[in-house]
């Protein structure tokens, strides 16, 4: 063996190592703050449960859009029961309004927020969960499952989700797409067959009206050509090329022969429109954001926060996959199409797959 292979396996020796001992350390420290305090092994069944926490620490917004279909599943599977829903920051609640959550709970986890959070871990103690569930089965996640007192703990079968869990399921990885695979956890505790799971943000008539009244306000009332809405905002190599957006923009414009009106959607991080947009359009609050999009025929997006959620509100999206992995990232849903070659796009045949034409 070369010194060049002996170094690489005692650096992968070590590594192994290290991940066992601190697994070893996190179970002790959860067993310490309380760990499986209160679970029984009986599995209670949906009508045995009044009352369900769902826990979810995570501060990406795309992330937030994505636990949509398990927080409607879980709400469907327990109509007796009062569903809660745990996350980190006050901003993300309303990614759920209008799901028939009876209340929100937020972490606020973070060396800078520990007050916060032990305030809200102080409120939590003092309920009895029937089941708390833990989709994604993050550290953080795990501290506040050993912080709850509840009969049933339910995650994936994990070394130190056993130190909190009353029982583990295995994941056997069935679904790619990254909403989708939580989705398996409810399937084996109830024995049930995959179904139609769907990522919906539900906006009220009132928040659907006042998005139609700001698109008419944007374009005018009197003005019939179709609209195309973009948004050019991402992180790192998720990024698409102005050029890219203008060779875009210009084969719809040629395809409706210049009759078109085209809103760029500005941001903090996205002030400048380019100069191909007739309108530009931003707004901070992301259900009435949401709302808009859900007005606008077609949007056009990177992987990135807004995409997600135009595609939660039931726009007809069409996500530009310039570095992610569509099948695990992609949007969901007949009304969105998820495309990574862009020079291959023809605007006939996409306004046709999406039923717009």
């Amino acid at each position: 063996m070369s010194i060049t292979k002996k170094i690489r396996t005692a650096l992968r020796q070590f590594d192994a190592k290290r991940r066992n001992n601190s697994v070893a350390l996190e179970a002790g420290f959860l067993k310490l703050i309380g760990g499986r305090k209160g679970r029984q092994q009986e599995i209670l069944t949906p009508k045995q449960v009044k009352r369900v926490l769902i826990v979810r620490n995570n501060k990406r917004i795309g992330n937030m859009f994505f636990l949509l279909p398990y927080v409607n599943k879980v709400v469907e599977m327990y109509p007796d029961a009062e569903v809660e829903l745990l996350l980190t920051d006050p901003w993300q609640g309303q990614v759920f309004e209008n799901l028939g959550l009876s209340k929100i709970h937020y972490s606020q986890f973070g060396l800078k927020t520990l007050g916060g959070f032990f305030s809200t871990m102080r409120a939590l103690r003092k309920q009895t969960y029937d089941v708390v569930f833990i989709p994604y089965s993050g550290s953080s996640d795990r501290i506040v499952a050993a912080l709850t007192t509840s009969k049933n703990v339910f995650a994936f079968e994990d070394k130190v989700n056993k130190a909190v869990c009353s029982h583990t399921f295995k994941q056997t990885g069935c679904y790619k797409h990254y909403a989708l695979g939580c989705m398996e956890l409810l399937e084996q505790l109830h024995d049930a067959e995959p179904s139609d799971y769907y990522a919906r943000l539900v906006l009220s008539d009132v928040e659907q009206q006042q998005a139609r009244d700001q698109l008419v306000e944007l374009i005018g009332e009197d003005n019939s050509k179709p609209c195309l809405a973009y948004f050019r905002g991402a992180r790192g190599a998720k990024v698409i090329a102005d050029q890219d957006w203008q060779t875009l923009l210009a084969k719809f414009k040629q395809h409706y022969g210049n009759q078109i009106n085209i809103i760029e959607i500005l941001s903090p991080d996205v002030v400048k429109p380019l100069t191909d947009a007739d309108f530009t359009y931003s707004n901070g609050d992301l259900r009435k954001l949401a709302a808009f999009l859900q007005q606008v025929p077609l949007f056009f997006c990177g992987d990135t926060g807004p995409l997600h959620l135009a595609s939660s509100a039931g726009a007809h999206c069409v996500g530009l996959f310039k570095v992610t992995n569509i099948a695990q990232y992609g949007c969901l849903g007949e009304h969105a199409v998820n495309l990574s070659d862009f020079a291959a796009i023809n605007a006939a045949e996409l306004l046709a797959e999406l039923g717009l034409e």
